[in-house]
């Protein structure tokens, strides 16, 4: 198994495990926007986060609702998405393009 491949499968692991704990939070997240509090995690750390979890270039970062949703090219020039929650910094998905 190459070296990009094995960070491929490394991502997706990663991703398919963030989503049994996303389910789980989703449903103790604030339903209403006056509930909601601002997001704990600044944009440079969802980068800092990105960065630790493999990737090299960051394309596009956007904050929607109680996630940031990151894009970008891990090593190998591998399509990226990464999606972090907000308020704690930890992994809710992310998928290695194929």
């Amino acid at each position: 198994m190459t070296r990009l491949s094995m960070l491929a499968a490394l991502l997706l692991a990663v991703g398919l495990a963030g989503q049994a704990s996303a389910s789980a939070w989703a449903e103790s997240k604030p339903h209403s926007p006056a509930a909601a509090t601002a997001p704990r995690i600044s944009e440079a750390q969802a980068r800092s986060i990105a960065f630790r979890h493999g990737l090299v270039h960051i394309e596009e970062i956007a904050l929607a609702d109680w996630r940031w949703e990151i894009a970008g090219r891990a090593q190998g020039g591998v399509e990226v998405t990464l999606d972090l929650n907000a308020y704690d910094g930890s992994v809710i998905g992310g998928a290695a393009a194929p």
